[in-house]
């Protein structure tokens, strides 16, 4: 049986885009090229790979089965690549690591500096994403490093726990509380509050929390971004729960972060990678990196 690189690579595109179009179109190979080649590759397989109608295109059992094959090898030709270029040292090449928005906002900023100080040539490209976004693509080999909080629920994901990032109340320096060092959740209940969505694990950990100590505070706006939370508290005086080092560095000269207790609100912020994947040069180095750099963030 010969199957041509090409012909699995346009399998890839049809079975991601859905349709023989759009699938052409990034491919960068007309639809009648497009449409022979993987009929070459139905013939080369004998079976029918995909499932045409006037809904769409979809992988049939077996098209399933060559998709994720063809999706794990190019997975390892771009590693056995990379890991050739590495003959050459930290010279060149990219590296992309997932993050968490929250870990993000108060820890990348020196990360990133520091990495591209000591390896200019590497292009390093970060995405911000949820915990379990940030799993599923590590598994998929989409990314090489995440930042995000231990422990991992997948069981293909190697982890190692950098530091514990604990939640305060964020307040205006004039609040009510401001004064005080250590706050008990259970006095926030009926509090009006700007917080986080609920889809985000910050969010969730803080119900938690609140719910243990039987306080209900009243969540009177959402936001998506740390940063706008931050400037809402600042212009309107609402509080909010985010971790302590969100405040560390002082960009809102008028904020406090305030301890809780009872229970104290807090998790393990991690590093993660592929346990089977080839771990490169640029992803080693990065690790080190946030190892010396989180040192310092640690409360």
């Amino acid at each position: 049986m010969i199957m041509e690189l090409r012909q699995l690579r346009y399998l890839l595109a049809i079975a991601e885009e859905a349709n023989f179009t759009r699938a052409s179109e990034k491919v960068f190979v007309s639809q009648s090229a497009l449409s022979q080649q993987i009929q070459a590759l139905e013939q080369e397989v004998g079976t029918v790979l995909l499932d045409r109608s006037k809904r769409g295109v979809r992988l049939t059992a077996a098209g399933e089965i060559l998709y994720h094959h063809a999706q794990r090898m190019f997975l390892e030709l771009e590693q056995a690549k990379v890991a050739m270029q590495e003959l050459e040292g930290l010279q060149r090449g990219e590296l992309r690591v997932g993050v968490v928005q929250t870990v993000n906002d108060y820890l990348m900023p020196a990360l990133v500096t520091r990495f591209a100080e000591q390896y200019p040539q590497i292009r390093l490209l970060i995405d911000e994403l949820s915990s379990d976004e940030i799993e599923i693509r590590l598994e998929n080999g989409e990314l090489q490093v995440g930042l995000s909080f231990v422990p991992v629920s997948n069981l293909n994901i190697e982890s190692e726990s950098l530091f514990e990032e604990r939640l305060v109340l964020i307040v205006r320096d004039d609040h009510p509380l401001a004064d005080q060092a250590i706050i008990p959740v259970q006095s926030l209940d009926k509090m009006p509050m700007v917080m986080l969505s609920n889809t985000f694990c910050t969010r969730r950990l803080w119900e938690e929390n609140a719910q243990l100590a039987s306080a209900q505070p009243q969540i009177v706006m959402e936001m998506n971004t740390v940063s706008s939370i931050l400037a809402v508290v600042e212009k309107t005086g609402l509080a909010t729960v985010l971790p302590k080092l969100t405040v560390a560095e002082k960009r809102f000269d008028h904020l406090v972060g305030l301890d809780l207790h009872n229970p104290t609100p807090s998790r393990q912020v991690g590093l993660l990678w592929h346990r089977e994947n080839y771990l490169c040069s640029a992803s080693r180095a990065f690790i080190a990196i946030a190892k010396q750099v989180s040192a310092a963030f640690t409360p």
